[in-house]
């Protein structure tokens, strides 16, 4: 996998994301607020993908 790729496809959606609102983003999916920053901290040290939020 291209990380650079997968990174540029991270933001796209986060930016979408955030338009409105990225809090009620994450309550649509179940995703808590605890549980994204597991998710941002391991696309960082898994894949070295640093999310803008």
């Amino acid at each position: 996998m291209d990380n650079s790729v997968f990174g540029t496809l991270m933001y796209g959606l986060l930016k979408e994301a955030s338009r409105r609102s990225f809090s009620e983003f994450l309550e649509t999916w179940g995703i808590s607020e605890e549980e994204y920053a597991e998710i941002k901290k391991h696309l960082q040290e898994t894949y070295g993908i640093k999310l803008y939020l």
